[in-house]
């Protein structure tokens, strides 16, 4: 029986054994196309030494091993590694180190090395690729479509890395352009840029910042100087976008205050009929939110000692300070609302209260409020505004009682006591 059990455990083990070889160790070796998974598993490896196990045995005839060849060819444009191609054994039916040269320059935009090309056919093919404007009109192509994805996700270190990967790659295709398609391509890249912008101080926060970077930068290149002029014009009309988000709401609060102060005589009339941060939320509170989240995060990118982060901090602050005073206004509004809910207060009283708060605090908020850009205006003009301060004066001048019953609604005796 000992014997048996040794003999069950030697067959077992032996299995075992057979079983790693066929399926665990090298995948590929039982493949019926075992030439392109072994190709496959060196490009995603980034590992040369597995094209060596293509024996390529249907080309023995030609002196040559074409698979293998290509896979070496394959493995040297994905690692951008030039020297792989002296592995390719070239002869009859296969891929030359040229061919090889080409797929990793093509590949990678390296124009560079076109010199490296021997055959003057081949060579004089290989620059006319790069020497034409679309070449930089199809990498801005992309950098456009990685910038979209960025803005859900700007921390990706991937999406960084490919961005910067096809940034240097324009900056290596630009010099083989003609003066002539050079300049044509610096001044259709500028005019696209300031095409969609009809703000003078949007144009001339753009023109400053630029000016600037380049007297500090007189070394850099046009391609970098083209870049960072797309930075800073994308964050200028982003800065310009979240006033706009803020002034939008500011002005939706004075609608809502006007309304209320027209109409304070007939107390029936609730016009703040949800609750009140539901309703700043349908008037652009989520967009100013967004915005200065976003505004937030681009001025941590700079040093803090920097001009850039001082100039966008102050605009930082100014925006979120009006966001901030807004949303507390409607926030001590919904307080009311949670007391009503609670049987604290009647609902009758919550609306004074929430009408007072609009009127005094609110009002505070909105006049104080200062737009980034001075193009940025206003469409509720201070004349049509009037009413609304006439009635908030003459409240404030009749009791202070109301402001009490504000901060401790439970313990004030709301009766005779109005919004105005």
């Amino acid at each position: 029986m000992k014997k048996i059990a040794i003999f069950c455990v030697l067959i077992v083990v032996l299995f075992i054994i057979s079983w790693c070889d066929l399926f665990g160790s090298d995948p590929c070796k039982w493949d019926p196309d075992s030439k392109h998974c072994y190709q496959a598993e060196a490009v995603n490896a980034w590992d040369p030494s597995i094209c060596a196990k293509i024996d390529g045995k249907e080309f023995k005839q030609y002196g040559s091993n074409p698979p293998k060849d290509k896979c070496y060819m394959m493995v040297a444009a994905e690692l951008w590694n030039y020297d792989i191609c002296n592995k390719i054994k070239w002869w009859m039916m296969s891929y030359t180190k040229e061919d090889c040269i080409m797929e990793v320059i093509n590949k990678n935009d390296d124009p560079g090395w076109c010199d490296h090309i021997k055959d003057k056919g081949s060579k004089q093919t290989c620059m006319e690729n790069f020497q034409s404007a679309n070449a930089l009109y199809m990498k801005d192509q992309q950098i456009d479509d990685i910038t979209q994805r960025l803005k859900d996700n700007p921390d990706d270190a991937e999406l960084q890395a490919e961005l910067e990967k096809v940034l240097e790659s324009k900056k290596k295709l630009f010099p083989y352009l003609s003066s002539e398609e050079q300049s044509e391509y610096v001044k259709s890249y500028r005019e696209n840029l300031m095409d969609d912008i009809s703000d003078d101080d949007v144009k001339l926060a753009i023109a400053k910042e630029y000016n600037a970077y380049k007297k500090d930068n007189p070394d850099v290149d046009v391609i970098s100087l083209l870049d960072k002029m797309k930075k800073i014009t994308d964050k200028q009309q982003l800065i310009k976008r979240i006033d706009e988000d803020a002034n939008y709401l500011v002005d939706a609060v004075k609608w809502q205050m006007m309304d209320i102060a027209e109409q304070w005589k007939d107390m029936a009339v609730d016009f703040v009929k949800d609750k009140a941060v539901d309703w700043l939320k349908t008037n652009g509170w989520d967009n100013l939110k967004w915005g200065i989240e976003r505004l937030e995060w681009m001025k941590d990118k700079y040093d803090t000692a920097s001009e850039e982060y001082e100039a966008i901090n102050k605009k930082y602050q100014q925006l979120k300070e009006t966001y901030d005073k807004i949303v507390a206004v409607y926030d001590k509004m919904d307080s009311f609302d949670t007391l009503v809910a609670q049987w604290k207060i009647t609902a009758d009283k919550a609306k004074v209260l929430k009408w007072a708060v609009l009127l005094h605090n609110g009002l505070t908020a909105v006049t104080e409020y200062v737009p980034v850009f001075g193009s940025t205006v206003s469409k509720v003009t201070d004349a049509t505004f009037e009413t609304v301060i006439e009635v908030a004066e003459e409240r404030a001048a009749r009791t202070t009682a109301l402001d009490k019953c504000i901060d401790d609604p439970l313990n004030c005796d709301l009766d005779n006591i109005t919004a105005y």
